[in-house]
């Protein structure tokens, strides 16, 4: 399985978030995506947030790595970026009754409450870092 790459998009005490429906269960994630051959998670991550959320990022500094599902991933903290949140690539394409894409803003302290984000150790490691 090949590895991921993660954005935390961080402006005004709030966090980009991807809300999921996914045969009938709600979650959340952060946004982010697999790697290609070749390429650098730095390079995966502004790529996917170009592709699924329509911005142009900067990344500030990397956060952590974890390994989830059998795959690495690497988190990205983002507080510099440009354009309009609007969903867009695969998950666009994909989107269907079983399986749906909402990309909300969250406080900070709304995120770390929610029962139904993951990964966990992601969400660990993050309040760990901004708490």
């Amino acid at each position: 399985m090949k590895n991921r790459a993660v954005a935390v998009i961080i402006t005004n005490n709030e966090v980009l978030l991807m809300r999921r429906i996914k045969n009938g269960e709600e979650y959340f994630c952060l946004p982010g995506g697999t790697m290609e051959t070749g390429e650098s998670p730095e390079d995966t991550v502004a790529r996917e947030i170009k592709e699924e959320l329509n911005l142009d990022i900067k990344i500030e500094k990397p956060l952590f790595q974890i390994q989830n599902q059998g795959r690495e991933e690497f988190y990205f903290l983002v507080k510099e970026f440009s354009g309009t949140v609007e969903l867009g690539g695969e998950e666009k394409e994909r989107m269907t009754e079983a399986n749906q894409y909402y990309p909300v803003w969250l406080k900070l302290s709304e995120m770390f409450a929610l029962p139904n984000f993951y990964p966990a150790l992601a969400k660990q490691k993050l309040n760990e870092i901004i708490q």
